[in-house]
């Protein structure tokens, strides 16, 4: 059914709901459709620039054999924890405040957060927390998943690192790649074979540089692209 004007419809359609949508939105930000396609689909690229997008951003998603890999390692004052049912509510906070300055990111609400733990693929016994040993605080996390419905596909296990993150005053400290890494000892020690994850090319946290060091590879990239449906009000000065 391709070439008949289908595809060109349906996102018609979908910009017209979701600038509906959108109006309800507090009137002094910015409102934006966004679409995502792989690199490399030319159909939905010039679709997309017919209807006014333009590319905004890259996402890699990257893949990494579990063999050969680093010890697992603690930074100093940190404690590296498989996570438990009752850090669930606490790491909801420190995933937001870690996501803040991640473009496209918005807060999870309890009810988002909660589902998230629930849902097709989520494997909290594989995921860790990073907890100060000083305060007792939780300042760091690693959320992971296993689709056993991808082996079919892939031939490959994956464990997923589904979401990551460091609180901004805990950062350079290792913390990330303590997770990662304890991570990929799990997985493995699951009967996994390959991890992966996903990131944006220009997260601004160096995040990119951290899964190259450990030895994730790039496999393949989506391009999001935007149209401004409502522009940003300009601010009076106080």
């Amino acid at each position: 059914h391709e070439g008949q004007g289908i595809g060109r419809r349906l996102l018609e359609w979908s910009i017209d709901r979701a600038t509906e949508r959108l109006a309800a939105t507090p009137a002094h930000l910015e409102a934006s459709v966004l679409v995502d396609r792989a690199d490399g689909d030319d159909g939905r690229r010039r679709l997309f620039e017919r209807f006014g997008f333009h590319d905004a951003r890259y996402f890699d998603e990257l893949l990494r054999d579990l063999d050969d890999l680093p010890e697992p390692t603690s930074p100093d004052g940190i404690a590296i924890l498989p996570w438990a049912a009752e850090h669930s509510a606490d790491v909801r906070p420190v995933a937001n405040a870690a996501f803040a300055d991640q473009w496209g990111s918005t807060p999870r609400d309890e009810a988002a957060w909660t589902h998230g733990l629930s849902t097709h693929g989520t494997r909290l016994d594989l995921s860790f927390v990073a907890i100060d040993e000083g305060t007792r605080e939780i300042v760091g996390y690693s959320l992971n998943s296993h689709y056993p419905d991808d082996i079919d596909i892939t031939g490959r296990r994956d464990g997923w690192i589904d979401s990551i993150g460091t609180l901004r005053s805990h950062r350079g400290r290792g913390i990330a790649s303590a997770l990662i890494v304890r991570s990929l000892h799990a997985f493995a020690a699951a009967g996994l074979d390959h991890t992966m994850l996903g990131v944006d090319s220009a997260n601004p946290t160096g995040a990119y540089g951290i899964y190259t060091r450990l030895g994730y590879e790039p496999l393949r990239r989506d391009i999001v692209s935007r149209r401004i449906t409502r522009p940003a009000a300009a601010q009076t000065p106080a």
